[in-house]
Order: structure tokens, then C-alpha cells, then sequence
């Protein structure tokens, strides 16, 4: 991690958007869970891993366009809902909040500078109950969707578009052959590409994160492992980084 990024301050702006976001979303009755590297803070460290700048929150398909709808209306002014009706560059299949007082420049995707606002980000996942035998389809759609808007708006080079769609022909003829007959239903967690049993999902408890508590799954450890494997165990010092090369606070 960059010299440039204080951690302590941007920690504290995340945990305040993601409590604003949360308590909105409560009061709402949406349903949502700490996901990804958010939910391997709570479980391995009762907060932030101390390398992460970001915040992750996964919701649920039935339920995200009125999340977006309360968010939209309730959230602070110093918070931005930044999607396909707000940024016109937007290319993202979820939705992010983003801090107003906070400017920060991205080193591992470079792409997301594109858009209008950069302060530090909260993402909002979105997770798809579907059929099993459902899952390689939608994944191979959704990626698909991604890289024609990426290219819709100028945002990827046509040596990486043309790239990126000869593998996933590859993926689409390699799920034609597979077996079609399981039928019962998981949860596709956008973001990743994993999808989990819904008695892994449900029902959903709190858990501690520093000084306040969020839902997150019903069984996190299972959920960890199947994304991370050894999740308790911290990953070589080379490979304590995160998104951002530098943050500057207003």
C-alpha cells in the first residue's frame, strides 16, 4: 500500500458510509449482508483486514432496484449512488456509494477513473437466486454484458475486447456440453463468480465489524473458504495491498 493513503482516515469514511447506507436499508426491511473482503475483516479481525480500502455489501436481486430507489432519496448529500442513472460513463453491473469529500486514484483498475466522481467506494453486490444448472449461462451473460459496455463507451481497446470475447466463446461452448439437469437453487454472488447453498446464505445474523454490527451470512466460514480457502491465514506482506495509490481528504 502506497505511502500516500492514510488508512485510519479512509477506514473511518468507509464506516461511516457503510453505516449510512445500512441503516437506510434496515429501515427499509432490505435485506443485505457484508460480503468479500468486508466479511473476512469481521471474521478474521472484528473490522477492516488493516491493508483494505473498501467495503463490500451484497444484496438481493428481488429486492436491490428499491434499495437503490431509498438510497437514492435518503442518503446524505456528501454521499454519491453512483450508477446508470447517475454517471453516464457507468459501466458496472452494481451499484456504488462514494464519499464527496474524499478524491481517490485507482491503480488496480484503471478503468474506474473514468468515471466522474472518485472518493473512496462502498459496492453493492447483487445476489441472483437461480437453478444450478442455470449458473455458467448467467455468468457467461453477465460477463458479456460487461465487456459491450466497456467497449460502448470507449473504456477497453479493441486487442482486449476482441481478447476477452474469444475466452468467453470458449466459456459459452464449454457450458453447452455440461449437464442441465441440477435443478436446485443457490445464490450467484455477483463479483467474484462464486454462488453458495441458500442454508449458507440464510438466515442471516450480525456480526461485529469495529464498533458496530452489520448482517452478514449464516454461515461465514463455509462461505470464506470456498472463496479464499485458508481465510485465517494473512496472505504474504507482497500481497497486502488495495485499490488505491493515493486518497486526499477535503
Amino acid at each position: 500500500m502506497s505511502n500516500s493513503v492514510d488508512m485510519k482516515r479512509v477506514h473511518d469514511v468507509l464506516l461511516r458510509t457503510g453505516k449510512c447506507i445500512t441503516e437506510i436499508l434496515e429501515r427499509h426491511d432490505i435485506p443485505y449482508m457484508l460480503a468479500y473482503g468486508t466479511l473476512l475483516g469481521a471474521v478474521r479481525h472484528r473490522g477492516f483486514i488493516p491493508w483494505d480500502d473498501d467495503f463490500d455489501l451484497m444484496l438481493f436481486d428481488d429486492t436491490y432496484g428499491a434499495a437503490m430507489d431509498f438510497l437514492r432519496a435518503e442518503l446524505p448529500e456528501d454521499l454519491f449512488l453512483e450508477d446508470e442513472k447517475s454517471e453516464p460513463l457507468f459501466f458496472h453491473a452494481w451499484s456504488h456509494v462514494k464519499d464527496l469529500h474524499t478524491r481517490a486514484t485507482h491503480s488496480q483498475f484503471l478503468h474506474d477513473n473514468a468515471y466522474s466522481h472518485h472518493g473512496v467506494s462502498v459496492d453493492l453486490y447483487i445476489a441472483r437466486r437461480m437453478k444450478m444448472c442455470e449458473l455458467n449461462d448467467y455468468r457467461n451473460n453477465e460477463n458479456s454484458a460487461y465487456i459491450e459496455r466497456r467497449r460502448d463507451k470507449g473504456l477497453i481497446t479493441p486487442e482486449d475486447f476482441s481478447r476477452r470475447m474469444a475466452d468467453l466463446q470458449k466459456a459459452r461452448q464449454a457450458a453447452a456440453h455440461e449437464d442441465k439437469s441440477d435443478t436446485h437453487e443457490v445464490l450467484a454472488l455477483m463479483g467474484k463468480g462464486k454462488s453458495f447453498e441458500l442454508d449458507e446464505v440464510f438466515p442471516l445474523k450480525r456480526y461485529q465489524f469495529e464498533d458496530a454490527e452489520f448482517y452478514g451470512p449464516a454461515k461465514a466460514e463455509v462461505i470464506l473458504q470456498k472463496i479464499y480457502g485458508e481465510f485465517m491465514k494473512f496472505p504474504p506482506v507482497e500481497e497486502r495491498t488495495g485499490h488505491y495509490s493515493s486518497v486526499v481528504f477535503s
